[in-house]
């Protein structure tokens, strides 16, 4: 909608696909495959070479570039850089990671991103969490532990910070937000380590329950 909005209206529409590209969501870049937008810039890192060497960039469109050979100087560029910008062992490294991307992996994450997901979902079994929510094999386990108080982040921050705790000393990291357990598996990942994986995060999350019930803190 923000895209659609911004195409009437001819304001520049930038998608940061930091996270969502190189195979997240199971495209390359998942603004027009997955959500159907047409930015005018994308900006990317991390995913582009699967975080084995630094590297990050930035994507212009077509009719941007366009615009500027339009313009009344005739030397017009779009100047942009860094110091270390195309390094030639990140670009190599990046090369590389497409070509493994495109060679079957791509369909592996689009075919078992729906497990992933709805594996996850059994958790809402839980009395603890709230909502499973996600895309691709991106995902967020929220818990929900105060409804009632004044300042009902206090305490769901602690849950959030102990659930992770529990997780890391059974072998998963999850990264806590507040009370959101984010996940962002590796694009490889398998039906038995999406199982291992969610039976960890159910005891980490069980176990955040029987401590905050014998510390009178949550009667859940």
């Amino acid at each position: 909608m923000v895209a659609e909005t911004c195409g009437k209206h001819d304001i520049l529409y930038v998608s940061d696909e930091v996270v969502t590209a190189f195979g997240r969501l199971g495209h390359v870049f998942a603004s027009k495959d997955v959500f159907g937008a047409k930015p005018d810039f994308i900006t990317f890192a991390k995913g582009v070479t699967s975080g084995y060497f630094p590297l990050g960039g930035m994507m212009v469109s077509s009719r941007l570039l366009e615009e500027l050979r339009r313009s009344n100087h005739p030397d017009a560029m779009y100047a942009h850089g860094l110091t270390y910008s195309s390094h030639p062992i990140g670009c190599a490294v990046a090369m590389k990671n497409l070509d493994l991307l495109e060679d079957g992996l791509l369909d592996h994450v689009r075919e078992i991103a729906p497990y992933f997901l709805s594996q996850l979902k059994t958790l809402e079994e839980l009395p603890l969490v709230g909502e499973v929510r996600g895309i691709g094999l991106m995902a967020c386990v929220e818990c929900v532990a105060d409804h009632d108080s004044h300042n009902p982040l206090r305490l769901d921050t602690e849950v959030g910070q102990r659930i992770d705790a529990h997780c890391q000393d059974l072998g998963l990291l999850v990264r806590p937000l507040i009370n959101m357990c984010v996940m962002s598996p590796p694009l490889t990942i398998t039906r038995a380590q999406i199982d291992e994986m969610v039976g960890i995060l159910r005891e980490g999350i069980s176990r955040t329950m029987a401590d905050l019930r014998r510390e009178g803190l949550w009667d859940g």
